[in-house]
């Protein structure tokens, strides 16, 4: 071969090496599409996970987080419940136990999975789980946020073995399952800590888990913190594959997009920032179960009237606010497993002001002219929802199956709430709409009134009231669907009073016409757009005493989106005469004016979590200092209800009971709901396999993450080989 060469000239030298070049250029590029047809990405352990969030770091022990937040999904990570989330089959699973349900529903037995570790090579074992809940969470003199979120009481827990333990439950309990999720604690770590200063422990900084990543550090920097977890190679179950995840926490987000090109992945982009972080990665929306709302302190001396607060929904546009916000679904119940659309509240400065004309909130003018109601203006009415308080237990229906009890003379359940709206008239019918005719799209109306003097009985329409006493000083009456009472179109409903002589006399007749949502709204809906557009603002209202009616409105700084929702409410606000202060804080002040309850309105989300629970935000038993009842709101029948949703495992019942306590919320008003907040995160391409549905939290995004990975490598498909290539280059040619 070198005399062959050696003979050539310069050019065909030249020429044999272009076209050995050639041949190379072409060798490579068959080989590499062969290599690409007859390999598949697979996995490779190893790669590093970097996550930018904005918020901040708190302590690191999952019996003290709050749910959602960036600390939570921390936790998530490092610790191990007895339970976990799948958010494939939105069940909850075993997670470092296996367990077994008794018959009864009233034994859980739990199995710790063998080789289950803590990140310091020590052994899980069934003390740790009694350590957990029996000397920690049941204590009496533990206050972690875990109770604010599960009720621990009435289970006994017993250890039955080193790796068994039995939970003991007085009743069944639909929801027990997921009170088993929360991380375990270490007892060889913490057994000598003071359960009362558990939350000052050390460990809360550099905390020991069993979860599939171990914490390895915390580091300050100058514009963030970032927490170092990595990879723990003796997990119980299969090994993550990548090796290194980082939570990198900025101030602001504007601080966090200065480096965005050394992210992997960024928490709850803000609507605004979307368009720039697309442009670098993958885009992920998703919904929680979730409402932001105008919590309205019951306690508040200005606002203890339901009148008021009914005023303050109607006078609130939640169409222009989300908009204005880049959101896009308005909620109107904070029980979201019921149909929304039967509980829209329509937005409306006129009745707005018309709710507040009879109260002691006055316009400071001499001419008045322009707010005050005639007293047969049906434009003036309160809206369309039904003002009186009573419950079906409290009401007469023409079935005689149905539940019947008549009002006692002091009987405060069956007091009207619009008892502060008077009447010129006198009238026998006081509620629904102060006995005016009505139009609803609620399938139950209560009607209640008073009876004349010497009355023997009360009939409505041709049905008697079974149950009334004569002497009683009111009567009650329910007009539902489901007893055929209660027609779409317009229902007479004539009260009649028999008096001891034996005399019959019609007293009182109200209309109720009964329809959906198209067949009232709509035909208003262009009507009150013009209405609300041209109504002005007001001055601020005054009672005698000259009192303004100033409302103090607190929000958190984190999301911005709370102060911004809070600027919006105080403009739509000024058209009904209603002052805000706002005051816009950090998490600290924030939290201790929140467990004080010192404000009159606060602007914030709750989230209900796995099991859709209510009990939590709006039980009486949580309207204190270390509770979610943020509204004060004490409705003793809602309280039993929310006991007894918690039990109900037939679909139709539980429904049925949520309809209930939505008709009292949406008769005393606790809240303003305004939407369900829509959710961003960003994902780099880098990271495979990675799946976000059916999230209850912005912590379960990280499910899944033991199937994520960073790194990839390509490996030759089973059965490949020279006679695979050979094959494969005939059918090329």
């Amino acid at each position: 071969m070198k005399k062959v060469i050696s003979h050539l000239n310069k050019v065909e030298k030249i020429i044999i090496a272009f076209l050995a070049l050639i041949v190379v250029i072409a060798g490579f590029q068959i080989a590499h599409a062969f290599y690409l047809e007859h390999t598949d990405f697979t996995p490779v352990d190893g790669g590093v996970y970097a996550e930018g969030a904005v918020g901040t770091i708190e302590m690191l022990n999952p019996l003290f987080v709050h749910q959602g937040s960036i600390t939570h999904d921390l936790t998530q990570l490092i610790f191990s419940g007895l339970t976990k989330y799948d958010s494939e089959t939105q069940d909850i699973v075993g997670d470092i136990a296996n367990f077994k349900v008794s018959s009864n529903g009233k034994e859980y037995t739990f199995v710790i999975k063998e080789g289950a570790k803590w990140h310091d090579g020590e052994p899980v074992t069934a003390d740790d789980v009694m350590f957990t809940y029996n000397d920690v969470i049941k204590n009496p003199v533990f206050n972690g946020t875990i109770l604010n979120y599960n009720d621990y009481s009435g289970i006994r827990i017993d250890k039955i073995d080193e790796r068994t333990v039995q939970f003991l439950l007085e009743r069944p309990d639909s929801f027990f399952l997921v009170k088993t999720m929360t991380g375990l604690l270490p007892r060889h770590l913490l057994e000598n800590e003071s359960i009362e200063y558990l939350e000052t422990a050390p460990f809360n900084f550099m905390p020991t888990g069993s979860g599939r990543y171990k914490f390895i550090a915390q580091n300050h920097f100058g514009d963030h913190v970032e927490i170092s977890l990595e990879a723990f190679e003796d997990y119980y179950d299969s090994p993550a594959h990548i090796e290194n995840i980082l939570i990198k926490v900025f101030p602001t987000f504007q601080d966090l997009q200065k480096k965005l090109s050394d992210l992997d992945g960024v928490r709850n982009v803000p609507a605004e920032y979307t368009d720039k972080v697309v442009k670098k990665m993958t885009l992920v929306r998703y919904h929680l179960p979730q409402y932001v709302a105008i919590f309205i302190n019951n306690e508040s001396p200005k606002l203890k009237g339901s009148i008021v607060r009914l005023a303050l929904q109607l006078g609130t546009d939640k169409e222009g606010l989300i908009e204005e916000i880049g959101q896009n679904k308005t909620i109107d119940t904070p029980l979201l497993e019921i149909d929304q659309e039967n509980w829209v509240h329509q937005y409306s400065v006129k009745k707005a002001n018309g709710a507040l004309f009879d109260t002691e909130w006055k316009i400071p003018s001499k001419d008045e002219e322009e707010i005050e109601c005639e007293e047969d203006d049906e434009e003036c009415e309160v809206g369309t929802r039904d003002l009186a308080s009573e419950e079906e237990d409290d009401v007469e229906t023409q079935d005689p199956a149905s539940l019947e009890e008549e009002c006692e003379e002091n009987d405060k359940e069956c007091e009207d709430i619009n008892e502060d709206i008077g009447t010129s008239e006198v009238t026998y019918i006081n509620s629904p709409n102060e006995g005016k005719d009505y139009r609803t799209t609620d399938t139950r109306v209560t009607i209640t009134g008073t009876a004349p003097a010497n009355t023997k009985s009360i009939a409505v329409n041709d049905y008697e009231l079974s149950k009334y006493v004569p002497g009683d000083p009111g009567w009650s009456y329910m007009a539902t669907t489901e007893y055929d009472n209660l027609k779409l179109g317009e229902n007479i409903f004539e009260v009649y009073a028999t008096d001891f002589n034996g005399e019959t006399t019609l007293i009182d007749a109200i209309t109720i016409t009964y329809g959906t949502k198209t067949t009232f709204f709509e035909e208003e809906k262009q009507q009150l757009e013009i209405e609300n557009e041209v109504a002005e603002e007001l001055p601020i209202r005054e009672n005698e005493e000259g009192e303004k009616l100033t409302l103090n409105l607190i929000t958190s700084m984190k999301p911005e989106a709370y102060s911004q929702v809070a600027e919006i409410i105080k403009e739509q606000w000024k058209k009904i005469g209603v002052d805000l202060n706002i005051e816009v804080l950090d998490n600290g002040i924030f939290q201790q004016r929140v467990s004080s309850r010192e404000y009159d309105l606060l602007i914030f989300g709750q989230n209900l979590g796995y099991n859709l629970d209510a009990y939590p935000y709006w039980h009486s038993s949580q309207a204190n200092e270390s509770g979610l009842n943020l509204s004060q709101f004490k409705n003793f029948v809602v309280d039993s209800l929310l006991e007894k949703a918690r039990y109900e495992t037939e679909a139709e019942d539980r429904k049925n009971t949520l309809n209930d306590i939505q008709q009292i919320i949406s008769q005393e008003v606790p809240a303003v709901f305004l939407y369900s907040p829509t959710y961003y995160f960003a994902l780099s391409d880098k990271i495979q396999n990675a799946t976000f549905d059916n999230l209850a939290t912005t912590s379960d995004r990280f499910a899944s993450v033991g199937n994520w990975y960073a790194k990839v490598d390509r490996t030759f498909k089973e059965g490949t080989g020279i006679l695979t290539f050979l094959s494969w280059i005939i059918k090329q040619f």
